[in-house]
């Protein structure tokens, strides 16, 4: 039965790989489209939307100064309404909008920011203040199911606050709903379903027959056809007090400019690397489907027993030793993989895998249990591996078990730091990079692979293993597949 399995498994890696090589768009979905910005309202003195979209009903509004001209008025009961919207994207978007709160954050009532409305005139996403968590949320409601994350502690009343979400079905990276309070993201991801397309938006509070004053000015509200990343979402803050027509021409560029860097590293690493999943006694290979690969956007173009090292390594770029138990290597299969990475070769070790790093001299650090089972928040440092996240931002990681390191030399950089108590403890290290010879190590206290979250951690720790991307980011490095 085992032999059967690892058989089928490793037909489905071949596969997978022959599938990468031959541009089988397994490294990237339909091309997606050019960012455009579907509905804007300006609110410079008056309630106008665009070609098509009509305003259909108005109570109680006046203007006020605004993040960019003139801004909503809403302090007292008022809102106002659109039909005839252009077609949301509801697998995948952005919404973002200034909201200046004059309301306590203390006060325990709702209020309502923005409503869509589906055709039945069922709310299926919202902007809101939600007093049950004195904080501000983002919803949507797929069915009878409603999902969305509210943001890290409460407000500052009349103070201007940009607020930016996302929802994502579509990439992997991106999953779920996000929510971003003047750049930076803010609470935790919620699953997402598609939600119906929207037929009316309300900005305001509900009607007097509802209740529920919104108490805040409002400005600049957008919406648009792609969820943004943490990053795009950063500089989207970062532009919002610009004129509209030069914002979008910016983050038009930012994004262009992304999705080309990724298209070239991606080209790099599907058809001019080769990657191997190393596995043996205690370390499965069962969780890592082609669909599993898909998913993390990563190829694996073959697979190694922990017995084969000496035979079979030379032929790859980089390889990857998952979690579990670790490997149980003979000392020639030791040596073959110690020599395999001084001489250029890349590793990356997840969990089980960075036990096995320790355990046969790839990093020397030394190794602390750590029994938790869950997520834990962990502070990225500047690097190659964490590029495209928010170091200034913790991030919730993945967690089995795994141990953490103390660094025994410089040689080992610090990219994930777990804080746990005060000195004289020492500062843990949850994921460790180091130059070992020619080649590179990076290996993972956690689990990368099983939150989209950290999902690109793992994949920039291939790019970077691999030499795809070195020290500067976005630097290839010349040679090609390991000879």
């Amino acid at each position: 039965m085992r032999g059967a399995r690892a058989a089928r498994l490793v037909g489905i890696l071949c596969l997978f790989a022959f599938m990468a090589c031959c541009g089988v768009g397994l490294c990237a979905d339909a091309p997606t489209p050019p960012l455009q910005a579907l509905l804007h309202l300006p609110f410079d003195g008056s309630t106008a939307a665009g070609e098509g979209i009509s305003m259909t009903q108005e109570q109680g509004l006046s203007f006020a100064d605004g993040q960019v001209g003139k801004a909503l008025d809403l302090r007292g009961k008022g809102w106002v309404e659109y039909r005839n919207l252009p077609a949301l994207n509801t697998r995948s978007g952005t919404i973002e909008l200034w909201v200046r709160p004059t309301h306590d954050h203390t006060e325990l009532r709702d209020h309502t920011y923005l409503q869509f409305f589906g055709k039945n005139d069922e709310c299926v996403l919202e902007v809101r203040f939600y007093q049950v968590n004195c904080a501000m949320q983002v919803r949507t409601r797929a069915g009878k199911r409603f999902s969305g994350p509210y943001g890290c502690g409460g407000i500052n009343t009349d103070k201007w606050l940009h607020i930016a979400a996302t929802w994502d079905s579509l990439d992997s990276d991106l999953l779920g709903i996000r929510l971003y309070l003047n750049g930076k993201s803010s609470g935790y991801p919620a699953s997402f379903r598609p939600f119906e397309t929207p037929q009316r938006l309300r900005v305001g509070g509900k009607t007097p027959e509802e209740g529920e004053a919104t108490k805040a000015l409002i400005d600049e509200v957008c919406v648009y056809n792609r969820a943004l990343t943490p990053m795009q979402a950063k500089t989207l803050y970062e532009t919002a007090k610009r004129p509209f027509e030069e914002k979008i021409k910016t983050m038009r560029e930012r994004v262009a400019k992304d999705e080309a860097l990724a298209r070239r590293r991606m080209d790099t690493l599907f058809n001019h690397r080769k990657i191997a999943m190393i596995h043996g006694r205690f370390t499965s290979l069962l969780h890592w489907s082609e669909k599993r690969l898909k998913q993390l956007n990563i190829p694996v173009h073959g697979t190694i027993h922990e017995n084969e090292l000496a035979e079979k390594l030379s032929g790859y770029d980089a390889v990857l030793v998952p979690g579990g138990g670790g490997l149980r290597l003979t000392d020639e299969n030791k040596e073959a993989l110690q020599r395999y990475v001084h001489e250029g070769g890349g590793y990356v070790g997840i969990c089980g895998g960075a036990i096995t790093a320790g355990r046969y001299g790839l990093i020397g650090a030394k190794r602390y249990r750590f029994q938790v089972r869950g997520p834990v928040w962990v502070d990225l440092k500047p690097h190659p591996v964490t590029e495209g996240y928010d170091t200034s931002r913790a991030i919730l990681f993945p967690h089995a078990s795994g141990p953490l390191f103390v660094p025994e030399d410089k040689s080992e950089i610090p990219v994930a730091i777990f804080q746990v108590g005060n000195p004289p403890l020492p500062t843990f290290v949850h994921t460790i990079a180091k130059q070992y010879g020619k080649g590179r190590v990076l290996v993972f206290s956690g689990h990368p692979e099983s939150a989209s979250r950290t999902y690109r951690l793992l994949r920039n720790a291939i790019l970077w293993t691999a030499k795809v991307i070195d020290a500067g980011g976005d630097k290839e490095d010349s040679r090609g597949s390991a000879k």
